[in-house]
C-alpha cells in the first residue's frame, strides 16, 4: 500500500458570491442563505467562533508544539525535563527548592499567622508584647468612645527602653471599633530593636448565624532588629483579615552569619497585575484583555506577549499529556517489506494500547519506526504529519551505526575541529600547539636526544655555527663581554624612553644641562632658595610676602628677615618688625634710629628663624608697625629655604 503527497496548490479563497437578480424568490433566499453561511464560516462576517479551521492551519499549529513533543519521552534528570522554546532558549526553574525555601522563611510564617493569634508577638520584649496583644474589640467594649495617649521611658542596668500608644475607641451595641498605634524603641545592651505596629478591627456581635462575632482586622508592621546572636533583620508585613479570608504582602531582608537574603511574598487566594487602560488620554476601566498576569488556586494565567531570555526548567515527574502531545518514537518492527499499517501499528503498541489502530491520529511528527526482514535488510522511515517518509537524505548522529562509516567515505577537505567553546583546535591550516597532549618525544624528528630529557640544561652541551662544541663551564666564557672599547659591537646606538634604576652608582659623572625636581644629598635635600624685598612709609603690612610649598615629613624652613629705617630731621623713630605665618605672628624684632647720629643715618636689624609647619602651602609675610611719634620710611627683606625632604 502506497500514500502519495498531494501537491500543495496554496490556501484556498472564497470566490465572489453571484447576486440573482428577477430569479424565483425561494432560489434567491437559498442563495442569500448559503451565502451568508459560507461568509460566517470564511471569517468575513457573523461569529469569529463559528469560523471553519483549515488543515493548513492545523498543522501550523502542530509547529509550536513540536519542542514539548521532543522531551516528553526523555528520561529527565532530577525530576525536570527541560524544554527548548527557540534555538538557545530553554528554561530551568526549581520549583520545589524555591518554594521550600518561601514556606521556611521567617517572613512567611509571620505573613500567614492569624491576627486573633497572640503568638505572633512572640519575638518582642515583654513590654511592647504585652500592649501588643490586648484585644482591640474588647478595649472599645470596655472603654466605649474613648482616645488615650501613654508614653513611657526606662533607663536601667538591664535594658532600657521608650514605647508611646496612641490608641482610639468607639462602642455602641453590638458594633465595636478600635485603632492603636504603637511605637518602641528597646535595647538590654546585646540586642536592639525598633517597633512600629498599627492595628485596626471592626467587629459585630452575632453575625453569624450561630451568633459568634464577625470582625475584620488589619495590622502593619514595621520592626528592625540588631543581635549578636540573630544578626541583622528588617521586615515590614500587611496582613488583613475578614473572618475566615486572610491576604498580606511582606518584605524582608537579612544578613545572619554573613548569609544575606531577601523576599518579597504576596499571601493572597487572588493576585493579577492589571495595566492602567487610556482611552483618548482618560482613564477608563479596564478590559479583560488588560489583565495581563494573575493568578489563583487553580493556576496562573497570562495574556499578551510571553519573552524569555535564559534558561526555564519544567517539572515532568508528574506530567499528564493528551495523545499526540509527547515526545518521537524510535522503534523497530518485523517484516519483508515496508507497511504503512506495520509501522503504524508499531508506535500504537508502544504507547501501550491493545487491538488494532485504526487511524493515524495517534501519531506525532518524527515518529521513526525500522522495519527489519529475516534476510536482514532494513528500511528505515519517519512520520512527517502526513505519510511515512524516507529519512535517508538526512543524517543526524542519532542514525549512525558504529562502523557503518568509513575515513574513505569522508571529504576532508576544509575540516575542522572546535572546542567546547567552539574555538578550531585542528584545522588544514595547522594545529593550536595548546592543544597537543601525549605527544611521544620519539616520534618528533630534528630535537635528538634533547627530545628525551626531562630537564634540558641550556649549554649543556652546545655545538656552535663553527663546529665547536661548549659545555656548560665555559659557555660563558666562551661568549664575548660588553666592554667600554667594544660597546658600539653590541650597542650601535641606543635610545632610552624611560628608565627606572633601583639603586645607582655613578662615577665621575659629568652633566651638561640637567634638570633635578628633588635631589637627596646624605639624607637631606638641596632646593632653591626663595626671596623679596619690600618698603614702605610709616605703620605698613605686608611690606614682603613669600608663598613656599611644605610637605608630609619635611625638613621645615631656615627664614631670614631684616629690615633699616631712615629719618628726616633729628626725630626719634622706632619701629616693631614681625614676621607672621598664615597671618600668625611668629617672630618680632624692635629696629630704630639714634638720636645722637646726623641726618640721614639708618638702623639695621636682622633675625634668623628655625618653623616646621604642617604640609600644604605656607605664606610668610613682613609687618611694620611705628611705635615713635614721629614716621619714616622703612625697607624690609626676607630669604627662605628647605621646605622639602
Amino acid at each position: 500500500m502506497t500514500n502519495t503527497v498531494k501537491r500543495d496548490t496554496g490556501a484556498a479563497k472564497l470566490p465572489a458570491l453571484p447576486v440573482l437578480k428577477g430569479a424565483d424568490p425561494a432560489l434567491s433566499s437559498w442563495v442569500r442563505s448559503v451565502s451568508e453561511w459560507l461568509q460566517i464560516r470564511e471569517g468575513q462576517r457573523g461569529n469569529p467562533l463559528e469560523r471553519s479551521v483549515t488543515m493548513r492551519e492545523l498543522q501550523n499549529s502542530l509547529g509550536a508544539l513540536q519542542s514539548l513533543a521532543d522531551v516528553v519521552n526523555r528520561a529527565p534528570e532530577d525530576g525536570e525535563v527541560g524544554i527548548e522554546i527557540a534555538p538557545g532558549v530553554t528554561a530551568s526553574v526549581a520549583v520545589e527548592r524555591f518554594a521550600q525555601f518561601i514556606i521556611e522563611s521567617k517572613l512567611f510564617k509571620d505573613l500567614t499567622q492569624s491576627l486573633t493569634d497572640p503568638a505572633r508577638f512572640d519575638g518582642l520584649p515583654e513590654e511592647v508584647r504585652d500592649e501588643l496583644r490586648k484585644d482591640l474589640s474588647t478595649e472599645a467594649k470596655r472603654l466605649k468612645a474613648a482616645i488615650q495617649d501613654v508614653q513611657r521611658a526606662v533607663d536601667s542596668n538591664e535594658r532600657s527602653y521608650a514605647m508611646a500608644i496612641r490608641q482610639l475607641t468607639a462602642s455602641l451595641r453590638d458594633a465595636n471599633a478600635g485603632f492603636r498605634q504603637t511605637t518602641a524603641s528597646w535595647t538590654d545592651g546585646s540586642r536592639a530593636m525598633a517597633i512600629n505596629v498599627l492595628q485596626l478591627t471592626s467587629s459585630l456581635g452575632n453575625y453569624y448565624q450561630d451568633g459568634t462575632e464577625g470582625r475584620a482586622s488589619l495590622e502593619q508592621s514595621m520592626s528592625t532588629l540588631a543581635s549578636y546572636a540573630d544578626g541583622l533583620r528588617a521586615q515590614y508585613t500587611m496582613k488583613l483579615q475578614a473572618g475566615g479570608a486572610m491576604a498580606g504582602i511582606g518584605l524582608a531582608a537579612e544578613d545572619v552569619n554573613g548569609k544575606i537574603t531577601s523576599a518579597f511574598i504576596i499571601s493572597a487566594a487572588q493576585f493579577a497585575i492589571v495595566p492602567p487602560n487610556y482611552n483618548g488620554g482618560v482613564l477608563s476601566v479596564p478590559r479583560p484583555q488588560d489583565l495581563v498576569f494573575g493568578t489563583d488556586a487553580d493556576g496562573i494565567y497570562m495574556q499578551q506577549n510571553v519573552y524569555l531570555k535564559g534558561n526555564m526548567r519544567i517539572d515532568g515527574s508528574t506530567r499528564s499529556l493528551r495523545d499526540g502531545l509527547r515526545g518521537s518514537l524510535q522503534l523497530a518492527a518485523s517484516g519483508e517489506a515496508w507497511s504503512d499499517t506495520t509501522a503504524r501499528q508499531a508506535v500504537w503498541l508502544a504507547l501501550g494500547n491493545s487491538g488494532s489502530a485504526l487511524s493515524s491520529n495517534h501519531l506525532v511528527i518524527g515518529d521513526m519506526v525500522t522495519i527489519v526482514a529475516i534476510s536482514g535488510a532494513a528500511i528505515t522511515r519517519h512520520w512527517i504529519g502526513n505519510a511515512w517518509a524516507n529519512p535517508g537524505v538526512v543524517i543526524n548522529g542519532g542514525l549512525l551505526v558504529d562502523g557503518s562509516v568509513a575515513a574513505r567515505a569522508i571529504n576532508t577537505n576544509g575540516l575542522t575541529v572546535r572546542d567546547n567553546a567552539g574555538n578550531i583546535i585542528l584545522s588544514s591550516g595547522g594545529m593550536d600547539a595548546a592543544w597537543l597532549r601525549n605527544l611521544m618525544a620519539s616520534q618528533v624528528g630534528g630535537l635528538g636526544s634533547l627530545a628525551t630529557q626531562n630537564h634540558a640544561l641550556i649549554g649543556s652541551t652546545v655545538r656552535m655555527p663553527d663546529g665547536s662544541v661548549m659545555n656548560a663551564g665555559d659557555f660563558v666564557n666562551r661568549l664575548s663581554k660588553m666592554e667600554s672599547w667594544n660597546i658600539d659591537t653590541f650597542m650601535g646606538s641606543a635610545a632610552i624612553g624611560s628608565a627606572h634604576i633601583g639603586n645607582l652608582v655613578v662615577k665621575n659623572a659629568h652633566l651638561e644641562n640637567a634638570s633635578v625636581s628633588r635631589l637627596k644629598v646624605a639624607g637631606g635635600t638641596v632646593t632653591s632658595m626663595n626671596h623679596a624685598k619690600g618698603s614702605g612709609y610709616g605703620s605698613s603690612n605686608n611690606l614682603v610676602v613669600l608663598k613656599m610649598e611644605s610637605v608630609a615629613g619635611g625638613t621645615g624652613f631656615i627664614v631670614n628677615f631684616g629690615a633699616k629705617t631712615s629719618k628726616s630731621g633729628w626725630q626719634t623713630l622706632d619701629y616693631v618688625v614681625t614676621l607672621l605665618l598664615d597671618g600668625v605672628v611668629i617672630e618680632t624684632m624692635n629696629i630704630g634710629n639714634w638720636n645722637d647720629r646726623p641726618n640721614g643715618d639708618n638702623k639695621y636689624g636682622s633675625v634668623c628663624v628655625f618653623v616646621n609647619p604642617g604640609p600644604g602651602d605656607r605664606v610668610f609675610s613682613i609687618n611694620a608697625t611705628v611705635t615713635s611719634a614721629n614716621s619714616g620710611y622703612i625697607d624690609a627683606w626676607m630669604a627662605i629655604t628647605g621646605g622639602m625632604r
